[in-house]
This record gives C-alpha cells, structure tokens and sequence, in this order.
C-alpha cells in the first residue's frame, strides 16, 4: 500500500488502532474461570481446583487489584495443573509475573505444556507484598492454539527516526519477555535507501544481531508498510531487543508492538 505523505500514514492508521482495543476487551468476556475474588495482596495465596472447560491452558489470566498501596516486587501467579483424578499439583507449567497496583492487568498466559484436566494458582511475591490491598484473578482460556499478542493484547508504539546508517534500538529487552512487532508505517526522505529490522542484546542490538526482516528497498521519498497492526508479522526470541538500521539518514515513521 502506498501513500502521498507521512501525514496520510498516521491519518489511516488511527483509523486502523482505533477499534483494536474493542477487539482486547471483548476477548475478556469469554467464559472462563475464577482463581481468587477480593483475595489479600498481602501474603502469599493459593487457590483452590478450578477445571478447565476446554482444558487449555493458553488464554488470559485477569487481574483486579483494589487498594494497593506499599512498594510491591517480584511478584508472580504461578499456575499448575492437577489431573482430573485428584492428583498432586505439577510443577508450575506457567509463571506470570506482575507488579500488583490498583487497575486491571490482562496478561498472556502460554503454559510450557498446552493442555491440562484443571488449574491451581498460588500468588507470591519473592521481594515485597503490598501493605494492602485485594487482588481478583481469573482466566479467560482459548483454544489450544496460542492466540495472537498482535490481536488480544494492548499494544504500544515507538517513534521511529533512523539519522545515519548505524542500527538504532527501537525497543529495549525486557528480561523474560519477547517482542511482537504488529505494524511498521516509514517514509524515506532522502535518497534511496534499504531498511532491516532485525534483534539482539546489548547496545544497539549489537550482542547476537538476528535479521527480523531482509533489507527492504526504498525510493527516494518511498514510503512502506507492513503488517496490519493487529497481528504479529515478526516476533523476537526471549530478552532481545528490536532494533533497525538503514543504509542511508532520512527514514522515520512508526512501530506498532506488544512485549510480553
């Protein structure tokens, strides 16, 4: 798709995002289960068996938390699954961490093993728990397919400004978490020029530099896009960043994402 100007870009795409966060909620609404109701952030808990109605264990876990207050770390649901026979719990097979503060929270859960009889959830925190506050948790399942991050999750943006030929990082690791880069929209304002998007660590993606994307040609005063901002089109391994380079100045426009 082309466009007359970087101003007809960002004109269409919020268009596009507008309606990406009814997509989110209206996820959420889906039949699911109840782990804790208005249970003490305070200490640790656990909860009791609840099944799975389609026994995945992929979906999103939902996360009320009322009158938070302290400095809460290192804070964790731990999920687990427990055979239909009453079994002993498994080892954790999903272990999402969050910082408890009042709101919501909707997090992607994909267990290491994808289906399962029923869960259990034990809540932690490993440094410090609120001094108060109430935390309501459930889970929203899915198929047994993972569901796209790019689609059911909120998505952040990065301005994307490329000033010479070395790689610039667009989005810093998170330890734990990967990438899922939704929709990239740039224009080139100078002489042809090529774009890669590609990941890694340390500066500049510089440490394990990976190609996300081959070296995408671009007339001058070119503009391109790719991706349609509510799937994912490249993701990242665990505790990379994302980062760009161009062979020539003059390249800026947006990034789309969700790191989780």
């Amino acid at each position: 798709m082309k466009f007359k100007s970087l101003a007809s870009i960002f004109s269409v795409l919020a268009a596009v995002l507008a309606p990406l966060s009814t997509l989110a909620q209206t996820y959420t609404t889906q039949s699911g289960v109840t782990f804790f109701v208005q249970q003490s952030a305070t200490a640790t808990a656990a909860s009791g068996i609840v099944r799975l109605p389609n026994f995945s264990g992929t979906g999103v876990l939902n996360i009320i938390e009322t009158g938070i207050t302290g400095s809460p770390s290192g804070c964790t649901v731990a999920l687990k699954y427990v055979s239909n026979a009453g079994g002993a719990a498994t080892a954790a097979v999903a272990t999402v961490a969050f910082t408890p503060a009042t709101g919501t929270q909707q997090i992607i859960v994909q267990p290491s093993v994808l289906v399962g009889d029923n869960y259990q959830a034990t809540y932690a925190c490993s440094s410090a728990y609120p001094t108060a506050g109430n935390l309501s948790i459930s889970f929203s399942p899915s198929g047994t397919e993972t569901q796209d991050p790019c689609l059911i999750s909120p998505k952040s943006s990065v301005v994307v400004n490329l000033t010479g030929s070395s790689a610039t990082q667009l989005v810093a690791l998170s330890t734990g978490k990967k990438v899922y880069v939704c929709g990239l929209a740039v224009g080139n304002t100078t002489a042809a020029t090529t774009l890669t998007l590609n990941y890694g660590t340390g500066s500049a993606c510089g440490t394990g530099t990976t190609a996300l994307t081959g070296a995408v040609p671009m007339a001058a005063n070119g503009l391109f896009t790719v991706g349609g901002f509510s799937t994912t089109f490249a993701s990242t391994p665990v505790s990379n960043a994302v980062c760009a380079t161009a062979s020539a100045a003059g390249v800026a426009g947006i990034l789309s994402y969700v790191q989780q």
